[in-house]
């Protein structure tokens, strides 16, 4: 846990760097091309490979590790291949620009390369391999990233320098498949991962359309030079909640499965309870904090002009980005134990048609504000309907005494902040005391739902803990 969230906040705070860097040196509108190009290349690779990384994880079994990984490479080196060639063909029929062809597929190819190598690692439990690669994504997408605007400021390159960055972060990961040479794919562990993925290859895709459908109406209604902002600032945002949700899935889920697998059902069950009040915890006062700091943060990092176009949608970004944590990193987890892998088509499509109807309602009227608020009832709905259906498939443990109990807190410790905003005049002297509440706040929630031995293994826990 402590590894995963080091490389993880160091690599966020590295991607963090990257973004105001990149946003500077290129403009809004110029960054907001970028944000479309990036989009499409998510949608692309949800639809073409994403959903073999969940299916291997879904299958991997100890016993079987060779077989698995060799066949798992050989199925991503295909999908690769097969949508390279697919793309090349679109362009070439809807007469696109080579360059943006290019940088597309630039795009989805290092994603995968990368992400299918770590996964691998992931498995394996190999923590320190895991923890490097991520931590050589952010170093090798910033610095690739910066030479390619460098030689040319353009969304096109840009684009080419953090697929390039993608592929040299993978190496540390895929030196370890060293491990597996002379082992051949076979054709049934194939044929096990197609089949616990295919639901997934829809799901994966709509949902990849779905998150980007507030971005597409912005900028055709709005413009490029506020979708950058408003891109920069939801990637930003979402970025810092990744970081603690994929520490919680990468240490906890990880083994919680393994202790399923293992007919250790207790002990998984003990791993998911705390699994859960992390979740929990990261998404309450993932809010309060974008709430209560967020324009000051986005003012630092991006500069007062290019902040304020995105002015007003930050704590639509806080809510939405909850429950994308809860929904994500806990509740879509019981796809892993037991087969619930079509539940992850529903909730796609449930988000995608939410989503996409308050997009189309709200955004030609407000803006970039409704299309942040379209983003928020979507990912609230995919929320409520994970969680309801998901319990009936397999019943993931809930804590709702700490779930109760940290929610309150957080919303006191909000109360509390923007009492204080009305009374305190000096801003730095605001900042100090809402920034020294917050910590104290988040420390003693921690303490009282024992998450503190996660990081401190010799703490004793609670009495009453589980």
């Amino acid at each position: 846990m402590v590894l995963y969230f080091g490389s993880r906040t160091i690599a966020a705070i590295g991607n963090f760097l990257s973004v105001a860097v990149f946003a500077r040196l290129i403009g809004p509108s110029e960054y907001g091309a970028y944000i479309l190009m990036f989009a499409w290349a998510i949608i692309i690779y949800g639809f073409g490979t994403q959903w073999m990384k969940f299916a291997y994880f879904g299958v991997y079994r100890a016993s079987q590790e060779g077989i698995l990984v060799a066949s798992y490479i050989r199925l991503v080196a295909v999908a690769v291949v097969a949508v390279t060639v697919v793309l090349m063909g679109l362009g070439e029929l809807l007469s696109l620009d080579f360059s943006f062809t290019t940088s597309l597929i630039s795009l989805f190819a290092g994603m995968t390369i990368y992400e299918a190598a770590v996964e691998v690692s992931r498995t394996r439990l190999q923590v320190k391999t895991v923890a490097l690669s991520m931590v050589c994504r952010t170093l090798f997408v910033f610095l690739l990233g910066y030479l390619a605007l460098e030689l040319q400021p353009t969304a096109v390159m840009l684009a080419f320098g953090v697929s390039v960055g993608h592929l040299l972060a993978a190496i540390p990961s895929l030196l370890r498949l060293r491990d597996f040479r002379g082992i051949a794919a076979s054709r049934a562990p194939s044929v096990a991962l197609i089949r616990y993925g295919w639901p997934l290859i829809l799901s994966f895709g709509v949902f990849a359309l779905g998150q980007s459908i507030d971005r597409f109406l912005v900028s055709h209604y709005v413009g490029n030079e506020v979708l950058g902002p408003y891109g920069v600032v939801a990637d930003m945002m979402r970025q810092s909640y990744m970081v603690v949700g994929e520490s919680i899935a990468l240490a906890l889920i990880t083994v919680a499965k393994r202790y399923a697998d293992e007919g250790r059902q207790a002990e998984s069950d003990a791993v998911m309870r705390s699994s859960f009040r992390a979740c929990v915890v990261a998404a309450a006062f993932g809010a309060t904090f974008f709430v209560l700091f967020g324009n000051r943060v986005f003012i630092v990092l991006l500069g007062a002009d290019f902040a304020g176009l995105a002015h007003g949608i930050i704590p639509f970004f806080a809510v939405a980005f909850g429950f994308m944590m809860l929904r994500s990193f806990y509740f879509a987890q019981v796809i892993y134990f037991t087969n619930a892998a079509f539940l992850e088509l529903l909730i796609a499509v449930v988000f995608v048609a939410t989503s996409a109807v308050f997009a189309v309602l709200l955004t030609p009227q407000y803006g970039s504000v409704g299309g942040a608020t379209s983003l928020m009832v979507g990912h609230g709905a995919a929320f409520v309907v994970s969680a309801v259906i998901g319990r009936k498939l397999h019943t993931l443990p809930i804590d709702w005494k700490a779930a109760i109990g940290i929610f309150s807190m957080a919303g006191i410790l909000l109360g509390t902040c923007l009492l204080l905003s009305e009374i305190v005049v000096s801003q730095m002297l605001l900042v100090a005391i809402q920034a020294s509440l917050f910590a104290a706040a988040l420390m003693l929630t921690l303490s009282l739902a024992d998450l503190l031995r996660l990081v401190l293994p010799e703490r004793k826990p609670l009495p009453n803990a589980q």
